[in-house]
Parts: structure tokens; sequence; C-alpha cells
């Protein structure tokens, strides 16, 4: 019997979407968030609770001298070992460079440790000398990280959580501080036991640190790629170096790079020499909000795709530069007044003069650290990979830790004039400002080149299908 139309069923055709239309999955650990918790863990630990020993004025020392000669040393190997850094942890990969750099904060501690209970200067000279080579590779690291990993629209936020996560470190040593040097209400140095948990705290860095996925595993959510371009030698690498740092941009923004952190050496002296225990332990505490405050003002700014990239960039910076001029002439005002007293005033929490005095170091603080995350975001904006970002970034704190090493030489002497660094903060802010500003207009559009996981897949399949064809073939 003849069979009918209507048994007839056409075959059904099973359609395979190619694996490159899909980003494929991942893990969790390799994610961005993942790899940022990180690098703030280690931030948290090393540089943070070395940031709390700062935030009570001269390492907890009842005199500045000393500490700010040692902070010199830190500052000035960091300096060096830094620009390297940026090409050395290209070679040997950032988790490495990153747990290199976690090692020497402990011994800067221990250091200081030993100053206060013997003052043994030779120890804390040593554990200043690790430190800073240490934390070249640190920094050259951990900037690489929290801009390179993230997407570029993403960056800013990322460098606020990482500000706050930075800043996290003080807070929780100024608290410790606060509960242990509260009823301390004269000036002198703080108690031993604090260094002994903020020594602790510090060891966990170097643990943290190996957590930390090679860039080539990291996935974004966009579905980009990190890029990663190493030159073909080493001496090819440090020659990548050296051309950036010759390059006319980069020359421009020496001057910024320079003067970003130089305000630090004298907020310690200005702490130690009118502030008693207790409220420099308050002020290492309550301080570090407003650098969290002002981060994430910058990062709202700054990542907001709708506002055209070089209106960002120009808005944030006149807003910073404005509060850091303020701060200084109000800071001359305020010298003037303590030169010309009787004998140099020493504030208590919250008693008379405490606002105005402390103010300052509140607002060097909020503008300080808005100025870091805008020139992390602004060289970022120019880096074409990862590789490059580490070169730019290992300059940017090398130049940034030249600053420093002259800030604290200068408050090493006891009888320094602070009229000379107050003139030289403010007079370098206004330098940099025209070039920072040339800068600025010619950026138009983030630099970095666009590879996404998509576009890879593809290109692995094509060339396994055209293995196949030519193996068929043959």
């Amino acid at each position: 019997m003849a069979s009918s139309t209507s048994d007839y069923t056409e075959p059904i055709e099973e359609v395979v979407e190619p694996a490159a239309s899909h980003p494929p999955k991942h893990s969790i650990f390799r994610s961005v968030p993942f790899q940022i918790a990180v690098a703030c863990g280690v931030s948290f630990t090393a540089p943070g609770m070395w940031d709390a020993l700062g935030g009570l004025g001269a390492g907890g020392a009842a005199e500045p001298y000393a500490v700010s000669a040692a902070n010199a040393l830190v500052y000035g190997l960091f300096s060096v070992v830094c620009v390297a850094a940026g090409a050395i942890n290209n070679r040997i990969g950032l988790p490495y460079g990153l747990a290199l750099g976690a090692i020497g904060y402990p011994l800067y501690g221990a250091g200081l440790y030993t100053n206060n209970v013997s003052a043994t200067t030779w120890f804390m000279l040593f554990g200043s000398a690790l430190c800073g080579v240490s934390a070249g590779f640190f920094w050259a690291a951990e900037a690489a990280i929290i801009i390179g990993y993230p997407s570029p629209k993403d960056r800013a936020f990322y460098l606020a959580v990482w500000q706050t996560a930075k800043a996290a470190g003080p807070i929780v040593g100024g608290a410790i501080n606060l509960g242990l040097n509260a009823q301390r209400s004269t000036a002198g140095s703080v108690g031993s036991a604090t260094y002994i948990v903020f020594i602790a705290i510090m060891c966990l860095g170097l643990p943290i640190a190996l957590c930390l996925s090679p860039a080539s595993r990291v996935w974004r959510r966009d579905g980009t790629l990190v890029v990663v371009r190493k030159e073909a030698s080493w001496r090819a690498e440090f020659r990548a170096v050296g051309r950036l740092l010759a390059s006319r941009r980069v020359l421009l923004l020496l001057p910024a790079f320079f003067i970003s952190y130089f305000y630090n050496g004298f907020v310690s002296t200005w702490l130690t020499k009118y502030f008693t225990v207790r409220a420099r332990a308050f002020s290492s505490f309550f301080t570090n909000f407003a650098g969290i405050f002002s981060s994430f003002l910058v990062a709202a700014l700054l990542d907001r795709q709708r506002i055209h990239i070089r209106t960002r960039g120009r808005v944030a910076f006149v807003a910073i530069v404005a509060v850091l001029i303020g701060t200084w002439i109000w800071a001359s005002v305020l010298q003037k007044r303590f030169y010309d007293a009787p004998a140099p005033p020493v504030f208590d929490w919250f008693k008379g003069g405490f606002g105005s005095a402390y103010a300052l170091v509140f607002f060097w603080t909020f503008a300080g650290q808005a100025f870091q995350q805008f020139l992390y975001w602004l060289v970022g904006q120019y880096a074409t990979d990862l590789s490059s970002l580490s070169h730019h970034t290992g300059i940017l704190r090398g130049v940034e830790a030249l600053g420093q090493t002259v800030a604290w030489a200068m408050q090493s002497e006891g009888n320094a004039n602070h009229f000379v660094s107050i003139g030289l903060n403010f007079g370098i802010t206004v330098l940099c400002i025209p070039f920072t500003w040339i800068v600025l207009s010619e950026l138009d559009h983030t630099h970095e080149v666009k590879v996404t996981e998509i576009e890879v897949a593809a290109e692995e399949s094509a060339h396994t299908k055209q293995k196949e064809d030519t193996a068929a073939s043959v």
C-alpha cells in the first residue's frame, strides 16, 4: 500500500551553534573581583598597617627625626627599585611580584619596635632598607593589578575599592592605637604592644599574595581579555621602560607624580610636633575615612561613561588641585601662628585649637588620595596592555617615591623650617597644573587594545579546523 504524504516526517536537522559564539564558563577564583579582593587583602595587611604606623606621627615615636630618616631610606630605595620592578614584574609575573612585595613590611615594623623598646637605630634602618626594596615590587605589581585586571570602564570604581582597603588598614590599626593609647594625654611614643599587633597583621600579606591568579587566566565580565605582551628579552624589557620614561607624555606628568604624595612627610611631622599621643591615635583612625570618601567621589565621576573622557579628567583634576592649594594656604597661616606663640602648642583631642589644626590633616588625606587615584586612572587610559601598564605604574610609583624621599629627608632635620616644606608643596602643586592639563587635553579615548574571549575562541576554532583540513587532504 502506498504511503500517504501525511505519514512522511522530515528529518529534524540539529543546529549546533559554534562554541565561539558564547564565552566559556569560568571559576569565580579567576574573576576580576576575586583578584581585586586578593590585592586589597595584601594592601590591608602590608602598606595598610605601614600607613597606620605613619598615622601615629613618626611611626609612633616620641621624636620624628630618626624615623623620618628611616622613611627617607625606604622611599629612596623604593624609587629606584619601583621603576625597574615594572619591567621585572612583567617578566616574572604579577603574582610573584606581589609576593616579593609583601615580604619587607613586617621587617619594617620590627625595626620600629626595636627602636621603640631599646632605641636600636641600626635594625630600624636595616628593616627600612629591605622594606624599600620589597615595596618597589609591591607597588609596581599592585598598581598594575588594580588598573589592568578590570575593564577600562570599571577601573575608577576598583581603584576606589582598593583605596578603601588600603585605608581600612590604618582605620583598624588606628582603632588598635586608640584602644591602647586612649589614656595618654601627653606627647611621646606609643606603647610597644601596638607594634606587636601590627607586625602580626603584616605577616599575613605573603600568604594572601600567593592566591593571585596570573593575568592570562583572569576573566572579565564583559568578555574582554587582559592582554599581556612581554618583550623578547630582559634587555628589551628595560629598554621599553627607558623609552617610556623619556616620552613626552610621561615627562609632562613627572611633576604631578613627584608631588602626589609629597605632603605625607610633613603630615607626620605636623602630627608629632603639635598633637598628643591619643590625638595622633584618633587621627590614624579617623583621617582615613577622608580618603575613602574622596576615592568614591572621584570614581563616580571618572567612570561616568556618558561624560566625555577628557571632561571627566579635567573636572576631577581641577577640583583636587583646588582643595590641595587651599590646604597649603591654610597651613602657612597656622604655621605662622604656631611659630609666633611663646611655646609650640600641643593639641589634645577636641580641645582648644584641635579642630583647625586637625582639619588640615583630614583634607590633606582627602585631596591626596583623590589625586593619586586620578593619576592611576590617567596613566591607565594611555596604556595599551597590561605590560605597558606595568611600565607606566612602575614609573609613576617610582617618581612618587622619589618625591617622598625628599619630603622625609627634609623632616629628618630637627631644626627644619616648616615653611620650606609648605612652600615646596604649594609651588610644585601649582607647577604641575599646566603640564598635566596638556596631557588631559590630548586624551580622547582609552588606548587599551581590546581582545574578547569570543574572538580568541573563534580564531582557535578556525586554526584547528585548518589543521584538520590540511591533515585530511594529505
